[in-house]
């Protein structure tokens, strides 16, 4: 039997698995075995002592657990000795490096009370390291931006599953942007962490273990199945915990990187709101009627009509500045009068006010908003329709503040092509619609 020595987690190979390392606990959870969902084998992720904190994959088999699970609670230094290795298919990595510990009946555990490796081991990627892949990597990694857009929650139900979506654009120390959607409870916590944080402006989002996904062709993260943990932090606050000190760096470089007219821009791309989108509303709650119908409809009351996109009325305009909280297109403060108030208006050179009447109060933030008129026509007529931002932005799949940004507010009647290739990409469609207006 080979000698016990003391070694890192790159010593370890195939002639070499003699190591007793000493590592530190970083994420643990159950997973069903493949085909044999009743049988929960333990994982973990581990990390020993070196500078950039190397990482491996753990698997404790089922009828192991009860003897090891006590001493390896997340965040525990411990040392381990006498261990399978043996090579992981890539489809069940979430560390990169290709090779897993195993616990044998004999292995031994015991608590470390000198680690001198970090609490968290961060390994944060720069985004352009990212976004310039074209295909999928294996293995999960850390990042670490500041949030300077999201749109609203996604609450779906598709093919019978419900579940909670949040897309984000996150903004990285070099000034790269880098989209990444948080999935279910992730989507959830960020959401209430924005209902609790008054300024959105300087929010901090840490995606521990997250894991790279590809879709309409861009690159980007997301949280993946197991192992990710989400950091989130307000950047006006000093972060002071000394093992979330390259955290607190970040921020530091973040706040030196802000100005004003950025902080504006941020404010009114974020969104703490949630929508929600299901198949009832087509197949059970509301109607099916045909346009020609709609003229006997109440006003309010909702209908669904199937139809095909003939025209885009562009003299209406496709966007408008809406209210932060409640999305209605606000107005210049300095353009409501009360006649009752006693103080003077300000004056016009004074900075700009917006004022939300339906809030009845000046807005705090502010949030670029889709609103596009379009023709539809079935057999029986023709109707004109409001698609506002979650059903444009469906379309062309970017944020109404992404696009105005892109052709620099243009004259309110022009109408980009992302939005005007609605009628070469969609023929016949289907609307829940209420009816507000003599059509």
């Amino acid at each position: 039997m080979a000698q016990i020595v003391n070694g890192y987690i790159n010593d370890l190979s195939a002639v070499r698995d003699n190591i007793k390392l000493h590592v530190r606990v970083l994420r643990t959870w159950m997973q069903p075995m493949f085909a044999k969902p009743n049988v929960k084998n333990m994982e973990l992720i581990v990390m020993d002592e070196q500078a950039s904190g190397t990482r491996v994959q753990v698997q404790i088999r089922q009828k192991l657990v009860d003897q090891f699970k006590a001493q390896l609670e997340e965040g525990n230094a411990v040392m381990l000795q006498n261990y399978s290795l043996g090579k992981i298919q890539p489809k069940f990595r979430i560390i990169k490096k290709g090779i897993r510990l195993s616990f044998l009946q004999n292995t031994t555990v015991e608590k470390c009370i000198d680690f001198t490796g970090s609490m968290y081991g961060f390994d944060f990627r720069h985004f352009n390291t990212i976004s310039n892949v074209t295909i999928e990597e294996v293995g999960q990694f850390d990042v670490i931006g500041q949030v300077v857009a999201c749109d609203d929650m996604d609450c779906y139900d598709k093919n019978g599953r419900s579940g909670k979506k949040k897309p984000l654009t996150l903004l990285d120390a070099e000034g790269n942007e880098l989209r990444c959607t948080l999935w279910g409870s992730f989507a959830q916590e960020f959401t209430d962490f924005l209902n609790q944080t008054a300024d959105h402006t300087k929010i901090i989002v840490v995606l521990y273990l997250g894991m790279m996904k590809i879709w309409d062709g861009k690159t980007g993260v997301q949280n993946g199945y197991n192992a990710t943990r989400l950091f989130l932090y307000n950047g006006k606050e000093s972060i002071t915990a000394p093992e979330l000190k390259d955290v607190d760096d970040f921020r530091k470089r973040m706040l030196m990187t802000i100005n004003e007219e950025k902080t504006e821009h941020t404010a009114s791309r974020i969104s703490a709101a949630s929508t929600y989108s299901t198949k009832d509303d087509f197949v059970t709650k509301h109607p099916l009627r045909q346009i020609v119908e709609l003229l006997d409809v109440k006003q309010g009351e909702p209908s669904v009509i199937v139809g095909t996109v003939k025209g885009i009325n562009e003299e209406d305009g496709w966007w408008y500045l809406g209210c932060g909280k409640c999305k209605k297109k606000v107005v210049k403060a300095s353009d409501i009068v009360d006649l009752e108030a006693e103080t003077p208006q300000k004056s016009a050179d004074s900075p700009t006010e917006w004022f939300c009447t339906k809030c009845d109060a000046v807005c705090t933030s502010l949030k670029t908003q889709y609103r596009v008129q379009i023709r539809v026509q079935d057999s029986t007529g023709t109707c004109s329709l409001s698609l506002f931002n979650d059903e444009v932005q469906a379309y062309v799949d970017r944020s109404a503040y992404q696009l105005t940004e892109k052709y620099e507010k243009r004259d309110s009647t022009f109408v980009p092509p992302e939005i005007t290739n609605i009628l070469v990409s969609v023929n016949e469609v289907m609307y829940v619609v209420s009816v507000k207006s003599s059509l």
